[in-house]
């Protein structure tokens, strides 16, 4: 299984071994959707453009450096995972009781407004790391290595309690647009192109019909 949203999270990850770099892609080009793949070395040097002694390196570099796994298979070539992906979980609705979040209750919600009632926003004087509450916020939840290293990157360009508020605003927009699972970028593609300063409202105030439906009930 191809996995294009995994092949662009590592590509923009900064990762200082260009080998290894090219190795961890090759391997995502095989990985299925839980970062498991077994192709050879040999396939891997042919993939990669570079010796087999090359791309055993970078493989012992991307274990040392905990990008990947291996399990031995006898008779047959290793199965490598790719650990980024093992962190992936059924999405669930964020829940917190103590007193220091907020709580924000709009009511008014229709077609072309958010759902935020009960949304609670996290203080940022009281998270010990807003990483976690953004994961459990946001609406597809694989590749959490490279979207925490997204995160850090994307905190210093805004407030990390506006990316999490962001991210929650696009949780809601996925779920009253219907979004599969598959068509939802992962965390750490959804960081490293800035949507949180996406403009969702104007997104959903879209006219129901089109400029013939309109042409039509003009006569």
């Amino acid at each position: 299984m191809l996995n294009y949203d995994l092949i662009a999270d590592i590509a923009l990850q900064s990762i200082p071994n260009p080998s290894a770099k090219c190795v961890l892609i090759a391997l995502a080009r095989f990985s299925n959707s839980e970062g498991y793949c077994f192709p050879s070395q040999q396939t891997l040097s042919e993939m990669t453009g570079v010796s087999d002694r090359t791309v055993r390196s970078s493989l012992q570099w991307l274990v040392k450096h905990g990008h990947i796994r291996v399990e031995s298979r006898e008779g047959t070539s290793n199965q490598y995972i790719i650990t980024c992906m093992e962190d992936e979980m059924t999405p669930e609705n964020i829940s917190y009781e103590d007193d220091s979040y907020n709580i924000v209750d709009i009511t008014k919600v229709n077609k072309t407004k958010l759902n935020r009632t009960k949304y609670i926003t996290p203080s940022s004087e009281n998270i010990s790391d807003p990483f976690d509450v953004l994961w459990q916020v946001y609406p597809r939840r694989i590749g959490k290595g490279a979207a925490r290293t997204a995160f850090a990157r994307a905190s210093k360009k805004d407030d990390p309690i506006t990316i999490i508020d962001a991210a929650h605003k696009y949780a809601e927009f996925c779920k009253l647009q219907g979004t599969e699972q598959r068509f939802i970028p992962h965390l750490a593609t959804w960081l490293n192109q800035e949507r949180w300063d996406d403009d969702l409202d104007s997104e959903l105030q879209q006219p129901e019909q089109g400029a013939w439906g309109n042409a039509v009930n003009e006569f």
